[in-house]
C-alpha cells in the first residue's frame, strides 16, 4: 500500500502543478498514478485532504532541511551560502514539487482549499532571520534581520523561477554565493 500512496503523491503533485487544484480531478490523479479511486480514498479522505498533506509535507520537509543547514558550523557567510544552496538543490532535485508549491501559492485563493502559506513562509523567514540576527548582534551586519531575510528569500525565489521557467542551470553554488555576497556586501559603490 505504501507504493500506492507514493504513486498518488507523485501523480497528484504533477496534476496539481499542471492544472491547479480546481482544475484537477481525482479521476485524473488516479489515472496518472495507475490506481483506482478506492486506493486513493484508502490513503486520503478527499482531494482536499490530499492537497493539504502535500502542502504540509512540502513545507515541513523544506523547513527541516533549512533548519539543519542553519545550525551547521562555519562563518555567517558559509552558513547562509549552505542554506541558499540547500534550497537550490531541493528545487533541482524535485522540480515537480517546486512547481506544485509555486502554482498553489500563486493561484487565486478561491481555487484551492485554505492553507496558510504566509505562516509557513514566515517560519522559513524566521529561520533565515535567526542566522542573520547573529550578524546584526555581533555588528557585522546592519539592518533588521527580518528585512535581510526577505531580501535573501526574494533573490532565491527569482533564481528558482528563472530555473523553472527557462530550464537554464541557474541554481548553482556560485549563484548561492552571489546572492549571499550581494546581501552581505550591499550595493555599495566602490
Amino acid at each position: 500500500m505504501r507504493d500506492g500512496r507514493a504513486a498518488i503523491v507523485k501523480a497528484a503533485m504533477a496534476v496539481f502543478a499542471q492544472k491547479g487544484f480546481a482544475g484537477a480531478s481525482t479521476r485524473e490523479i488516479c489515472a496518472a498514478a495507475g490506481l483506482t479511486k478506492p486506493v486513493l480514498y484508502y490513503h486520503f479522505r478527499s482531494k482536499e485532504h490530499l492537497y493539504r498533506e502535500l502542502m504540509i509535507d512540502s513545507f515541513g520537509n523544506y523547513q527541516k532541511v533549512l533548519l539543519r543547514a542553519s545550525q551547521s558550523r562555519g562563518t555567517l557567510r558559509e552558513r547562509l551560502v549552505r542554506m541558499v544552496d540547500t534550497d537550490f538543490r531541493a528545487t533541482k532535485e524535485d522540480v515537480m514539487r517546486a512547481k506544485f508549491v509555486l502554482r498553489m501559492i500563486f493561484s487565486p485563493g478561491e481555487q484551492h482549499p485554505l492553507f496558510d502559506y504566509v505562516k509557513e513562509m514566515e517560519e522559513q523567514r524566521n529561520i533565515i532571520a535567526g542566522v542573520l540576527q547573529e550578524g546584526v548582534d555581533d555588528g557585522s551586519l546592519r539592518g533588521k534581520a527580518l528585512d535581510l531575510a526577505n531580501a535573501l528569500m526574494g533573490m532565491q525565489l527569482i533564481a528558482e523561477l528563472e530555473h523553472l521557467v527557462t530550464g537554464r542551470a541557474t541554481l548553482t553554488r556560485r549563484r548561492a554565493e552571489q546572492c549571499v555576497d550581494l546581501l552581505l556586501q550591499g550595493c555599495r559603490v566602490r
